[in-house]
């Protein structure tokens, strides 16, 4: 069995306050994008748990991917032990804002459930609601990747509300020779309390309203950002935005001439890696 995990851009995103348990308390709007890493399952004649991960640019220790973690917790949730190979491409850049652990460890969890399901239950082995729990375990943004479509997300994560007339648009996304840890990215940025937000509905709102409070300290600790925005403008982007806590930066567009002139004349200005993509309304693992 083999799945696409698909990476995501913030167009919208508030820190609203610090919670007592540790984590923020946020309001954003979180859109998936076709770049995409993939898994590939197969079952292993009871050699239990066989992962292994090829285009990383990070190592870890082997129970801290987010992979594992993610069918560690489903064995003990399923009652099931997980004799299975398991391999790990990766495309989406790590430490951009851009998701792609939080991707890979829903769709396991997706998968495990396929794979793992009894014939009276085809729908999957767990219900919705037990994956909802674990993917929240696993990370704040785990639980969006469970069924990614264009969502408003508040909470840390765990009040999803799909946003249906949310406008698709072509993206380039440009991630900078430079990694930003997301608790690095909060430790600079002043929550601001508020309690009315933006709609998005169409291409003037998106571009009347893009804002990440994340900028507010991002963009001067690290003024490449701040340079990578202005590439994307002066190349016929309408809007340009950090993704969520960086270092990827991407720019909007909404006619393909001008993102495959602009993919292609950055691909030339700039080393870093650069992606060319578009949002998506709808993924499906299998």
């Amino acid at each position: 069995m083999k799945i696409l995990t698909p990476a995501k851009i913030n167009p919208l995103l508030y820190i609203l306050s610090k919670r007592e348990d540790g984590f923020h308390e946020l309001y954003m709007h979180m859109v998936p994008v076709n770049l995409f890493d993939s898994l590939s399952f197969s079952k292993n004649n009871k050699k239990g748990l066989n992962f292994q991960m090829n285009g990383a640019t990070f190592s870890e220790p082997l129970e801290e991917n987010l992979v594992v973690r993610a069918v560690r917790l489903f064995e003990k949730a399923a009652g099931v032990i997980a004799d299975l190979d398991i391999m790990l491409e990766k495309h989406i850049p790590s430490g951009a804002g851009l998701g792609g652990g939080s991707g890979n460890a829903a769709g396991t969890l997706q998968a495990l459930n396929h794979i793992f399901r009894l014939p009276s239950t085809p729908a999957g082995l767990l219900t919705k609601e037990t994956l909802f729990e674990l993917a929240l375990e696993l990370g704040s943004d785990v639980p969006f990747f469970l069924e990614p479509v264009p969502c408003e997300i508040r909470g840390r994560g765990e009040k999803l509300n799909p946003l249906i007339e949310y406008p698709e648009f072509l993206l380039v996304i440009i991630k900078p020779d430079l990694s930003i840890p997301t608790p690095v990215a909060y430790q600079n940025c002043i929550p601001e309390d508020r309690t009315d937000f933006p709609q998005v509905k169409s291409f003037a709102d998106l571009k009347s309203h893009l804002n990440n409070q994340f900028e507010t300290s991002l963009l001067s600790q690290y003024p490449l950002l701040s340079e990578l925005k202005s590439l994307l403008l002066q190349n016929g982007a309408f809007g340009a935005l950090v993704s969520g806590s960086g270092s990827a930066v991407f720019g909007i567009f909404n006619k393909k001439d001008q993102q495959k002139h602009a993919f292609k004349n950055l691909s030339c200005l700039y080393p870093g890696q650069i992606f060319s993509c578009e949002t998506l309304t709808t993924h499906r693992y299998y």
